[in-house]
């Protein structure tokens, strides 16, 4: 036969111990978030605050809040950062324009939808300066263009 030999699968104790050396301090993160790099650009950072493109760090306020608050933090000129998956980032932000986010306030508040399947959620997150960062994660519908 082919001489073809099947990779090994990595077994329950053999995760066990990777989790142990990582504790010790000797592998690769274990959680997602820790993967994230700490540089510069915009995105979602290792000690939990989120950049926006101009640079600015965001500190998160409320972990969840509710349409009505987020629909005026956007009218009031907060930036809207959608996280399609509810991967925390690791597969990417969009990231609305000034534009589209005028069509989200216009198209009223936004739907947050949560069921067996789906969960999502609106954080709130503020800047040094005042500024306010809404982050859209997952089910969340509003407008056409956060669908």
């Amino acid at each position: 036969m082919g001489g073809r030999r099947r990779q090994r699968r990595q077994t329950f104790a053999d995760l066990v111990k990777a989790v142990e050396r990582e504790a010790e301090g000797e592998g690769v993160p274990a959680r997602r978030d820790e993967a994230v790099p700490a540089g510069p650009g915009p995105g979602r950072r290792r000690d939990g605050t989120m950049v926006d493109p101009r640079g600015r760090v965001h500190e998160q306020v409320r972990e969840t809040v509710s349409a009505s608050r987020a629909l005026a933090a956007a009218a009031s000129g907060a930036l809207v950062v959608r996280d399609p998956c509810g991967c925390g980032g690791g597969c990417g932000f969009r990231r609305p324009d000034a534009e589209e986010v005028a069509a989200l306030v216009r198209s009223g508040p936004p739907r947050v939808r949560n069921d067996k399947r789906h969960v999502g959620n609106v954080s709130e997150w503020h800047a040094a300066d005042g500024s306010v960062l809404l982050l859209a994660e997952e089910a969340v519908h509003w407008g056409e263009s956060l669908a």
